[in-house]
């Protein structure tokens, strides 16, 4: 609805993974490049771990768009699978047309399509999200698959892509075993304060916008509220959006932030809202963090909802604005 009002053509802050509107800093660059070598260059499975919200999904589908990279994409809704139902789920995703009564003739088949179907100029990559998820068992069957070899090359490439207590080492019981290893394994970490920054007058370029829309002021709130994250930025901008469309202004400041977070306050988990919010910190309180977690592991152990609370919250400020 606000789209005309600040002369976009589509909109910023959407919470949904899209490679388009991708921001790679120096961080996130550095990450993209060690994934890429691990894919093409060494041997192993790779590993991308981070918090929820950060951005790995997006940063994975920006990787698989480079050429030689032929991408498979399972996301993990649950440890229940068996052996079977996974090898299978893997038959589906690479067109095998066909089921299995064993393992052992599952690898043989697996085999035989990868190496028919991806020659040396293309790279097969799976790539398992949520893979935190997945049984102990069901991990170093993966491990295995990465094994595969044809004429002295390896056939597939995995890339585990998983929340922070995902332990590679442990879970992929690599020690000892004589399987490839990590080729790579990465950690996405929040953004810092000048990322933020940005991260957002890049979207809003994506978004067709060209002249500043936040002030200095209101991105140092925005930062303070998201403590970097990528998907609470984007919450709280198109919230602030709407409520500076509501209000007729022209440019989002820090007061448009402030009021719109209180009606985000228990997404946030903000303590003090709405009637005081936190003060406000310095990039000099902020520095030992801007790169890792808050300071409060409490933030981060409640973080699973927050984005489900932010959601629904949005849905009801959306109703009001439009019914005002």
């Amino acid at each position: 609805m606000y789209l005309a009002h600040y002369q976009l053509k589509k909109e910023p802050f959407g919470i949904a993974p899209d490679p388009e509107f991708i921001w790679l800093g120096p961080h996130q660059s550095h990450i993209m490049e060690t994934l890429r070598e691990g894919i093409f260059d060494r041997d192993g499975c790779l590993v991308l771990t981070g918090d929820i919200g950060t951005g790995k999904t997006v940063l994975v589908k920006r990787l698989v768009t480079q050429n030689g990279m032929a991408p498979v994409f399972i996301t993990v809704s649950g440890p229940e699978l068996t052996e079977l139902d996974f090898y299978h789920v893997l038959a589906a995703e690479f067109h095998m047309n066909r089921r299995f009564e064993s393992r052992q003739e599952f690898i043989a088949d697996f085999s035989r399509v990868l190496s028919k179907a991806f020659g040396d100029d293309r790279r097969a990559i799976l790539i398992i999200d949520e893979a935190q998820r997945l049984t102990r068992a069901a991990l170093k069957d993966l491990a295995a698959l990465a094994n595969l070899q044809s004429n002295g090359k390896r056939l597939l490439k995995i890339l585990l892509v998983a929340q922070l207590e995902f332990n590679a080492d442990e879970d992929l019981g690599m020690k000892g075993s004589g399987l490839p290893g990590l080729a790579a394994r990465c950690r996405l970490e929040p953004l810092s304060e000048a990322d933020t920054q940005n991260y957002i007058v890049h979207r809003l370029k994506v978004a067709g916008r060209e002249q500043p829309l936040f002030s200095p002021d209101a991105v140092r709130e925005v930062y303070t509220l998201s403590n970097g994250v990528p998907r609470l930025i984007n919450i709280i901008c198109d919230h602030a959006l709407l409520y500076g469309y509501s209000a007729n202004l022209a440019r989002i400041d820090r007061s448009v932030i402030r009021d719109c977070s209180r009606d985000l306050s228990v997404a946030l988990d903000l303590d003090d809202a709405p009637g005081g919010l936190p003060s406000q910190p310095t990039l000099e309180d902020t520095a030992d963090t801007a790169h890792g977690p808050a300071k409060d592991p409490a933030w981060w152990g409640r973080r699973s909802w927050l984005y489900l609370a932010a959601a629904m919250v949005m849905a009801v400020a959306a109703f009001y604005l439009i019914s005002r």
